[in-house]
């Protein structure tokens, strides 16, 4: 009986090390295509009642928003990794920018008693992500017909946050978080990369001097909200942390990496063929969450794996990509329909939204944009 106890332990620990050690490899080109055309659908379907985006966008704007940030995002890094697939890839980057521009999203962010335009709009979490999306089509398409908007808009931002408190901008009145502001600085290194402008130096003193002010003494993690005159500063939050280290390491690959070191060692647990990340260290607690974090059971969260995943994809950690991947396939199935692939959620038959879909593409074919000059 003892040898078939020890036999069963052995194999079982066999197992595990069989399941945990792949690393995580690249889906195959047509099936990212065919999550692409899913996309690409989505976004060109007129605003109007029945519109997928109009509703989620009604829903919350923010979900709007980012489901047309992400699918540009994603659309960048598969033109990245599949040079034949640039072409489509601007043309869907210039209509989800038009969606933007003068779409219900634009009109959730915009002040109705300021005159129509972008420069209507002050939250950095609107024109962080414009700007990084008017980047990604200069950088996809050089005689991008916004290039004097990106230019212009790069101008703004970085004479903001420059004079800012904290050197953060606000997503809404009163409201500052940490995350929003790193995607503003990924925009503008990409601007610096694609033009040559000096905005890059400010990136680095904004790491520097986040580093001193804007992270957890404890953790030395960043902080989701910081101190300002208006709200307190907030801890670190696992679907912020992972939100932050992607565009992070679009403008200091040493600094996200180092993050996420940080964020897997006081937020994750290994459990060998998966890896699973709670909302806040050391907080085991089941209960709705937030808006951001959604659900919480053991204090583990969707978005901090998600995100995490995307992480761990962009900064070379295969392994623990391949294990984050597996949560997300436990509780996913695929959905082809046509020359479409997305996602249902398994075991019930609910649809997943276009802005998961968005974010999930965007986590899978995390790389390094070509930026030069031109």
């Amino acid at each position: 009986m003892k040898r078939k106890a020890l036999f069963a332990v052995l194999a079982l620990l066999g197992l595990l090390m069989v399941f945990s050690w792949p690393s995580y490899q690249l889906p195959p080109r047509k099936e990212l295509r065919l999550k692409a055309n899913y996309l690409v659908r989505v976004i060109s379907t007129p605003p109007g009642l029945d519109s997928e985006l109009t509703r989620l966008t009604q829903e919350n704007a923010e979900w709007g928003l980012f489901t047309l940030s992400y699918s540009v995002y994603a659309f960048t890094n598969m033109a990245r990794l599949d040079s034949s697939f640039r072409a489509e890839a601007a043309t869907s980057t210039q209509l989800a920018i038009r969606r933007m521009l003068s779409g219900p999203v634009a009109q959730a962010f915009r002040d109705p008693d300021v005159a129509e335009g972008a420069d209507t709009i002050s939250s950095v979490l609107y024109l962080g992500h414009l700007n990084l999306m008017l980047g990604c089509h200069r950088l996809l398409y050089p005689a991008s017909p916004y290039r004097a908007l990106h230019d212009s808009l790069s101008a703004s931002l970085h004479r903001r946050l420059v004079a800012a408190p904290r050197h953060c901008l606000h997503s809404y009145p009163g409201g500052v978080w940490v995350p929003d502001n790193t995607v503003a600085l990924a925009s503008l290194q990409l601007h610096s990369d694609l033009t040559g402008s000096s905005y890059q130096a400010f990136c680095r003193q904004w790491v520097a001097y986040a580093r001193q002010h804007l992270t957890d003494p404890r953790t030395g993690l960043l902080l989701s909200k910081p101190a300002t005159r208006h709200q307190e500063a907030e801890e670190p939050c696992g679907s912020h942390l992972g939100w932050s280290i992607f565009f992070l390491y679009r403008c200091d690959p040493a600094f996200a990496a180092e993050q996420y070191r940080r964020y897997q060692q006081h937020f994750s647990t290994n459990f060998g063929p998966i890896r699973l990340y709670r909302e806040r260290a050391g907080s085991y607690e089941t209960s709705l969450g937030d808006i951001d974090s959604g659900p919480l059971v053991l204090g583990y969260s969707i978005p901090a794996n998600a995100f995490a995943f995307g992480n761990a994809v962009a900064l070379g950690d295969g392994r623990n990509a391949q294990r984050l991947r597996r949560v997300i396939s436990i509780g996913s199935r695929e959905i082809t329909e046509g020359d479409e692939l997305h996602y249902g959620v398994r075991f019930v038959d609910l649809s997943v939204s276009p802005m998961a879909e968005a974010l999930l593409l965007h986590a899978e074919t995390m790389t390094p944009w070509q930026n030069k000059p031109h």
